[in-house]
């Protein structure tokens, strides 16, 4: 969601760092080093990220023409999760303790027994569903640096950023009045003032 259609609603950062010679071909490679993977039943996490087309998220296969627009690195963030309906795992678990139980003549499971078995009731129904999937586009204008990401979500925007800085080896700063100053080249005496800035209220208090 987010790029080409859908949300207008996005976070918006700026690059800390230097994106250096030929970064075109570079951050191809680190791209595709962490390229979305597939979900897996026997997986112990229960969901995944990674990079996808912006286009189509089934479009794994990144190359500099799926990635780059004009002066412009546009990506989709797919995240895939496991959703076993709660219910769904308590009665399959109810029903195959009852199964080993009978099998075995006893009355109980002990709790190591029952961890292993909830472990092979879930891959079990994973192989019967399908995860959800997620995907949030990111654009990031490589001649002024910043960079969008379709999504305010606290989670999902703390989740891109510590995700592009192991893609990119590049910060992101939140946009702010701060960080404009700065890419103004504001001097270090005026951007002390604003450590004694204090929120203001724009509007009549409700009473």
């Amino acid at each position: 969601m987010g790029a080409f259609q859908g949300s207008i609603t996005y976070s918006k950062f700026h690059i800390q760092g230097e994106l250096g010679d030929n970064y075109a071909s570079g951050f191809v490679r680190r791209i595709r080093n962490r390229v979305f993977e597939p979900l897996s039943p026997d997986d112990e996490s229960d969901r995944r990220w990674g990079w996808c087309s912006i286009q189509d998220p089934f479009d794994l296969d990144l190359d500099s023409e799926k990635i780059f627009f004009n002066s412009y690195l546009n990506l989709g963030m797919r995240i895939d999760r496991w959703a076993v309906p709660k219910p769904l795992i308590k009665a399959n678990m109810a029903q195959a303790e009852r199964a080993i139980l009978e099998k075995k003549g006893r009355e109980r499971l002990g709790r190591k027994e029952r961890e292993e078995l909830k472990i092979m009731v879930i891959r079990k129904l994973r192989r019967q569903l399908l995860p959800t999937m997620k995907v949030i586009d990111l654009s990031w204008n490589l001649q002024t640096g910043v960079v969008r990401f379709w999504s305010r979500s606290t989670k999902l925007v703390d989740t891109m950023q510590d995700f592009f800085d192991k893609t990119f080896s590049l910060k992101l700063l939140p946009h702010s009045a701060y960080t404009i100053a700065v890419r103004a080249g504001t001097s270090e005496k005026d951007m002390k003032r604003f450590e004694t800035l204090e929120p203001a209220v724009f509007h009549a208090a409700v009473e």
